[in-house]
């Protein structure tokens, strides 16, 4: 976590302590340039070696362009491996698609899904894209020739492939193989709101005596992403046997990675900033069994900071305020973020007495421009509301050219001097 961002130095914390980095690193892929032609090899996949030419090349050539998500250190991409040299695999892939592996572990890679939205809860994932970079269809496949040959043929129909799975919804299909492809995708497209209805129709279809099975636990890996949904509620609290069926699987600690994201989508989602005490509480529970309840504090501070003063209860939000600026006393940076949060939202100005004992404690502990630009604007915020506007409005002058020899956003700054 950079010292350097304020933001990321607390506000982000948990996310970071809740989520592991899926898959290994690893070297860049190939060396050839972008404008090299690629020989199609009748008896493997032929892969193309820049992502962004492939998907221009798709475009041009007015195919699909096929990704496979992929890490070189997992043991299920090494069994799919030999069936991309399979003669059967390769006509179907090089004829009908442009085809490029995308090494998970490649941070430059990794940027091309990141400027689609799309999200990978696990690997290996087939992808499949238009030449506009929308995506159309993304599936998981088995070491089977029939596997693989299924998916490009549902990939290349456009009634069948994923992009359809909204109307069918709509128009009222309800299989539970259909209901688990949909909630699937809509979670790696990232469109919550469909992911959130179809797992709960989802986990409605499911049968009440197989919650504790492995396809259960399948489910809730591939499919959900929300703390209330069914499927969660049931493993959060049979975390134990989660945690067997992962070691069973050679993946021992994984569910914890599970739970840490189902806990990460709910809390850092529209509906998270609106939770209660009792719902953050709930969170802080379910992070113990997760294993991570030392971490609980520092990830849901501010939302039960918030939630506490929406429920009347300011003094308690401030007791929570002087433990984390306790925790975080040595990040000046930190204890701004804190001060910043209670001039955000406290009710009234009788917090300024303790958030003047944080930022006097900051100061000395900050040295660059730019998180200088931020104390000041705190500070003097924090003057502005004792009714100190002199002291305010130095200090919203001072903000504004540390910020401008920063040469960060300077719109929040003149805001504040303006606002004199």
């Amino acid at each position: 976590m950079s010292q350097m961002n304020m933001l990321n130095t607390i506000k982000l914390a948990g996310t970071l302590l809740l989520l592991t980095v899926l898959g290994c690193q690893s070297k860049t892929q190939g060396t050839e340039t972008a404008t090299e032609q690629q020989a199609i090899n009748p008896n493997e996949v032929t892969w193309e070696t820049d992502i962004n030419a492939a998907l221009q090349k798709a475009k041009s050539s007015n195919k699909i362009l096929f990704v496979e998500c992929y890490s070189p250190t997992c043991p299920v991409c090494q069994k799919l491996e030999p069936f991309f040299k399979k003669p059967e695999v390769a006509k179907i892939y090089n004829s009908n698609f442009i085809n490029f592996k995308l090494d998970v572990g490649n941070v430059e890679l990794v940027k091309f899904l990141n400027q689609k939205n799309i999200f990978l809860p696990s690997f290996p994932q087939f992808l499949f894209f238009d030449g506009d970079g929308n995506l159309l269809h993304q599936s998981e496949v088995n070491p089977e020739v029939s596997s693989f040959e299924l998916v490009a043929n549902t990939a290349k129909s456009p009634e069948k492939r994923s992009s359809s799975y909204a109307e069918r919804f709509r128009t009222g299909e309800r299989s539970l193989d259909f209901l688990t492809a949909y909630a699937s995708y809509a979670l790696i497209s990232r469109d919550t709101l469909a992911n959130l209805s179809v797992a709960s129709e989802l986990f409605k279809g499911f049968p009440e005596k197989d919650l504790g099975s492995e396809l259960s636990w399948k489910l809730t890996k591939k499919c959900v992403s929300d703390i209330d949904n069914g499927f969660a509620k049931y493993w959060f609290n049979h975390s134990a046997e989660a945690a067997a069926i992962e070691k069973k699987e050679g993946h021992e600690g994984n569910e914890n990675t599970v739970f840490g994201r189902i806990i990460q989508a709910s809390l850092y989602s529209p509906r998270g900033r609106l939770y209660g005490t009792d719902k953050i509480n709930l969170i802080k529970q379910y992070m113990g069994k997760a294993g991570a309840a030392q971490y609980a504090d520092g990830v849901t501070w501010e939302f039960e900071t918030k939630a506490l003063i929406r429920e009347g209860k300011a003094a308690g939000a401030l007791n929570i305020g002087k433990k984390m600026a306790a925790m975080y006393g040595s990040n000046g940076q930190s204890l701004v973020y804190i001060t910043k949060v209670f001039n955000d939202v406290y009710p009234d100005a009788s917090y300024s007495v303790t958030a003047k004992g944080w930022m006097q404690k900051a100061k000395p502990l900050i040295k660059e421009n730019n998180a200088l630009a931020e104390y000041y604007y705190e500070s003097a915020r924090l003057n502005q509301k004792t009714g100190d506007k002199v002291t305010a409005k130095t200090e919203a002058l001072q903000a504004l050219n540390l910020a401008t020899t920063a040469k960060v956003n300077l719109q929040k700054f003149n805001l504040l001097v303006s606002s004199f």
